[in-house]
């Protein structure tokens, strides 16, 4: 019997307690932590799909420029160099950052910081806000749909 993990769905920004176990298919089995304060065991559908997630087929694993391999200094020195002609050619505010919602509060600083500080522009978001956006307008949207004052019903008699 494979060994439980308690660990942390990474997508919305909630937080919320999973337990992982990998199967006898080499897959991964997930389920909401009962004990996890901020789930209660809960997961919504992208967090209890996240088994199908974690293979590295289909996954590219290099940094590859063009289509073609290649090595993390030549990437890293063509992203700073396309950073820079955009940036000359049209401003900074031609650039966008849209960054995680399951960044630690460092890594937001780092992100502001590289974002307002050295680039120059404020176009910087997280999925935190847009991920859930859907999760908040569709009950909003039931709810106001039960509360709307209806026409009394005029029939026979």
């Amino acid at each position: 019997m494979s060994e439980t993990v308690r660990t942390t769905c990474p997508y919305c920004g909630v937080g919320c307690g999973v337990l992982a176990t990998r199967n006898a298919g080499g897959g991964v089995d997930i389920a909401g932590d009962p004990e996890h304060p901020a789930n209660f065991g809960r997961l919504c559908t992208k967090g209890a799909a996240l088994g199908e997630t974690v293979s590295l087929e289909g996954r590219v694993l290099k940094p590859l420029v063009m289509g073609e391999p290649t090595n993390w200094d030549a990437a890293l020195d063509l992203v700073a160099k396309r950073f820079s002609q955009t940036i000359a050619e049209h401003g900074p505010d031609s650039i966008a950052f849209y960054v995680s919602g399951q960044l630690l509060t460092e890594d937001y600083y780092v992100a502001n910081k590289l974002m307002k500080g050295f680039i120059g522009s404020a176009n910087i978001d997280t999925n935190s806000r847009l991920c859930m956006a859907s999760s908040v307008a569709g009950p909003g949207r039931v709810i106001t749909i039960l509360a709307r004052p209806r026409a009394p019903q005029v029939g026979p008699g």
